[in-house]
């Protein structure tokens, strides 16, 4: 016959188990997002490399100096309309559910990962 600290004790066992569970998704999701991270880092460092090789081949090629590349990208800077270092994403355009990478509203499918989406509501994938 179980006693009153039979029945706690299972309680708690009970409770232990599903700690443990979520312990195992917080370090699988940590996992995931260090891996995403070091993902983003090698891109980024990869797209510098390239930013400034074509830079230097422009430069070279064409003579244009580093103060006119500065004023590019202060126009540029302001074709959303605020010069603040970025550029406003467009209206016209939503993130993609699967690969999160920008597509038109009315696509119906994902021009990246190929995702099939659904026309009336472009953040649900099918």
């Amino acid at each position: 016959m179980f006693d009153l600290i039979d029945i706690f004790d299972i309680y708690q066992h009970k409770k232990l188990g599903e700690l443990g569970t979520l312990q195992s998704d917080s370090d699988r999701r940590i996992t995931s997002s260090g891996d995403r991270l070091r993902d983003l880092e090698q891109r980024y460092e990869r797209l510098h490399l390239v930013t400034i090789a074509l830079w230097e081949l422009l430069k070279n090629h064409t003579g244009l100096t580093d103060a006119d590349l500065k004023r590019y990208i202060e126009k540029v800077d302001l074709s959303d309309g605020t010069q603040d270092g970025k550029l406003s994403r467009r209206k016209g355009a939503v993130d993609c559910p699967q690969c999160s990478r920008r597509v038109l509203k009315s696509a119906t499918t994902c021009a990246w990962c190929g995702v099939k989406l659904d026309a009336g509501n472009p953040f649900e994938a099918t």
